[in-house]
This record gives C-alpha cells, structure tokens and sequence, in this order.
C-alpha cells in the first residue's frame, strides 16, 4: 500500500480512537445496515484521439453494508461496498483511418471501502472523507474482442467525497461528490500506448437502511 494511504489510514485510525475516548463524556450511539448506492461518473479527456460515447457518462452501482458510530453531532461511518460500473468511449479515426471511431466498453467490479467522518445539524448531516478502491475483475470489449483485464490494473484506487444526508426515521439518505483517478484512465494507456490520466469526477446517491436498534 504506498506510503500516501498507510498515513491517512493511521490518521483516521486516530481519529476514531480519540472519538472512542471521548465517548466518556459525551452520548453516543450506534447505527448498522443495509446500503444501495447508484453512480454516475464523468470524465474530463482533453485528446483528440478519444472521447465519451453518446451515453456521456458510466453508470453503476454499489451495495453492501455499513456501520456508524455517533458521538455528539460528530459521526464515523465505514462501508463496505460491492461496486459493479461500466463505461463506453469512442476513438476518433483509429490508427490514422479517418471515419474509423470503433466504440470501447469497459466493466469493473470492485470492492469499494468509503470512510465518512461528518458532523449532525439535526436529521441533516454534512459528511466529507477518502474511498479506497480494490479491483476484483475488470473486462475490456474493443474491435470484437473481450478480453480479462484484470492483472493489467492497479488493484487498488484512492477517491476523496463530500456530501450531505439525511436522516429520516430508520431511512438515511445520501447525495455525495467524489473525485480521483480513473481504471478507464488505464484501459486507454494500455489501448493507444499513450498515458492518460483522466480525472473521474461521480455523484453518488444512496439509500441505507438501519437494522441496529439502540
């Protein structure tokens, strides 16, 4: 894991440990259970040789579980997500062939693992943190052919979100803004062999229900 993600991880660590010590002082509760996310994701390319198909954006979805601890007005909730996303791009005359734009589909399953620390305004909440990103399989379908691309990709992927959400009952609902890298970003790299780092900027929203009773 580069050095980058093990400060952070050991930074939010401490965090949760200084809330865990505050609890003394301050009510606390806990929260746990289901979670459904849709994404839809756009990336800024700035090359003549790709652009976005007609569909303009990917489109996917995330489900899991999560768990929340409230101190206060103060929150820490992790996820744990199974995301499943695929995108489309056009290549503008392919290997110099004017009017050859072949279509490229891409398909990623990952586990997704989003951190929120956030702060409670009555059943409004305002919720910022990072999303770690582990690819489990990625297919790449190009001039006919699909092929496994998993081993050809960083299996791991780093995202930063802010969002707001409410609480409704046992009802918590999520609107959030991510952005980071991008595993199309890797799939043109390595179909044009020219290095891209398209910047992937998503919405998220999401609908969770809670299961643990206090």
């Amino acid at each position: 894991m580069p050095t980058k993600l093990k400060t952070l991880l050991l930074v939010l660590i401490m965090m949760c440990m200084s809330s865990v010590v505050s609890a003394q002082v301050y009510s606390t509760d806990h929260q746990a259970g289901a979670i459904l996310k849709i994404v839809s994701a756009r990336m800024n390319i700035n090359s003549e040789l790709v652009s976005t198909s007609s569909t303009e954006s990917e489109v996917g979805y995330q489900f899991g579980g999560f768990y929340r601890v409230n101190i206060d007005r103060i929150y820490v909730q992790p996820e744990l997500l199974f995301s499943k996303i695929k995108t489309q791009l056009v290549f503008n005359d392919y290997n110099g062939v004017s009017g050859f734009n072949p279509l490229a589909q891409f398909e990623f399953n990952t586990l997704e693992v989003p951190i929120n620390i956030g702060y409670r305004i009555g059943n409004l909440r305002l919720m910022m943190g990072p999303s770690f990103s582990i690819l489990i399989s990625g297919e790449r379908s190009f001039l006919n052919e699909v092929q496994k691309v998993t081993s050809e990709y960083n299996r791991t992927n780093f995202m930063w979100h802010w969002g707001i959400g409410g609480d409704f009952q046992r009802i918590f609902i999520d609107i959030k803004y991510e952005s980071g890298l991008s595993k199309t970003g890797e799939s043109l790299s390595n179909l044009i062999g020219r290095e891209f780092v398209p910047k992937q900027r998503q919405w998220v929203f999401s609908v969770a229900l809670n299961l643990l009773r206090n």
